[in-house]
């Protein structure tokens, strides 16, 4: 049985105590070990303030966050928590604090007082994982907006991070630096690794295996991309698009064409057209 690796239980958050709205009100959502899971919302809706959340960066006005089993209220827990559970910003020059590559990715584990050869070890696999193992020498200045992040996702794994929280990480990115990210956290997917994506990219949140939309800090879908993204007028209430494809796949069903209303993938549509 799979385990969850965080559970969050009636999480409510806000940032002035006299303030009568909450940024999170109410949210319980538990993410299992292994699971990519997308969080979208437009601005205000609460879900960047939920990362910080599960990463000890805020800590809840009520409710409980549990990071493996961790209380993220603890503050002897806290360097556990965000070890295990580690931070990927938006702009990735903010996590960069060396002025070589590997000497950046190694800097977490330094800190923790790993012995060298272990980090030597760490930060090869951790490159390697990334596909950014040749640039190990490079100054990370030198690097592009998409292999910038893929350092700082580099440097959270060499802290043996088993999850990774990113906060629209391919933000400040050109369409080449968002594929990069994209394709670096679907290889990490597939190797057990625990991804807990916000974007407000829809092309982005349909390469998960669950899509959680929050609107006024609150849940209000959660499901696979198909379950979700069928809810086409329920979606654009929240303020949001869906994937083009969806909406092309609907306006052919009025048509009177034979097409689910579940389509996410412009490859699957092409098929039902062709046959």
């Amino acid at each position: 049985m799979i385990e969850d690796i965080i559970k969050i239980e009636n999480i409510k958050f806000k940032y002035d105590k006299e303030d009568s709205v909450f940024a999170v009100d109410g949210v319980n959502l538990n993410i299992k070990q292994g699971e990519f899971t997308a969080i979208i919302g437009h601005n205000g809706s609460g879900k960047s303030t939920l990362a910080k959340l599960i990463n000890s960066i805020l800590l809840p006005t009520e409710g409980k966050i549990y990071v493996k089993g961790m209380d993220t209220t603890d503050d002897s827990k806290l360097w556990d928590i965000r070890q295990t559970a580690g931070m990927v910003f938006q702009n990735p020059d903010n996590q960069l604090v060396a002025t070589i590559v590997e000497e950046d990715i190694a800097f977490g584990p330094e800190n923790q007082g790993v012995e060298s050869s272990e980090i030597r070890k760490r930060v090869d696999d951790a490159l390697n994982a990334v596909g950014m193992y040749e640039y190990r020498k490079r100054p990370p200045h030198m690097l592009s907006g998409g292999q910038k992040q893929r350092i700082a996702i580099a440097g959270i794994l060499a802290l043996n991070s088993d999850c990774i929280i990113l906060d629209e990480p391919t933000a400040m990115l050109d369409p080449s630096g968002r594929k990069e990210v994209m394709e670096t956290l679907r290889k990490l997917k597939e190797k057990g690794k625990t991804i807990l994506l916000i974007t407000h990219y829809m092309d982005e949140a349909v390469q998960a295996d669950r899509v959680v939309i929050m609107d006024k800090g609150n849940i209000k879908l959660d499901g696979t991309p198909k379950e979700v993204f069928r809810n086409i007028d329920e979606i654009k209430k929240f303020g949001l698009d869906v994937p083009q494809v969806t909406e092309l796949a609907q306006e052919l069903s009025k048509e009177g064409l034979n097409i689910p209303n579940d389509i996410i993938d412009v490859k699957e549509l092409v098929d039902l057209l062709c046959q």
